[in-house]
């Protein structure tokens, strides 16, 4: 019986012993391309010959990031321009190379559009105000 038992053991802790993977885990994403689409190009500022990126990543993070600067995901920076922005995933990596287009945000602030008629009906009380 406690042979069973031990053979038993052995056959359950093989597999964690030759390295194997739990087959109902998911897959581990040495490369993070998950998160490629959770990354968003916001614009750069750029200084003579140099550039700087300004990107935010999915957790709402800001990141400045310079050409051949390698990210904590291990991405390395190919390339910026006004425009967008590219990295290199990694060696084995599918895709090998990401580029994230620069995305604007639209301040409703801004855009709203101006109302001259209330322009107007100020501008009469006011020449009112200083004739009368």
């Amino acid at each position: 019986m406690a042979n069973k038992i031990i053979i038993t053991l052995l056959i359950a802790l093989l597999p964690a012993q030759a390295g194997m993977r739990d087959p109902f885990a998911p897959p581990v994403d040495r490369c993070h391309t998950a998160e490629l689409t959770q990354w968003h190009y916001k614009g750069s500022v750029s200084h003579e010959q140099r550039r700087i990126g300004l990107i935010k990543d999915g957790g709402g993070k800001w990141h400045r990031v310079e050409p051949d600067g390698v990210f904590a995901t291990g991405w390395r920076l190919v390339a910026i321009t006004e425009s967008d922005i590219t990295v290199d995933t990694g060696e084995g990596c599918d895709p090998a190379r990401w580029t994230w287009i620069k995305e604007k945000e639209k301040d409703e602030s801004m855009d709203k559009p101006v109302d001259l008629s209330a322009g107007a009906a100020g501008a009469g009380r006011k020449e009112r105000l200083a004739g009368g």
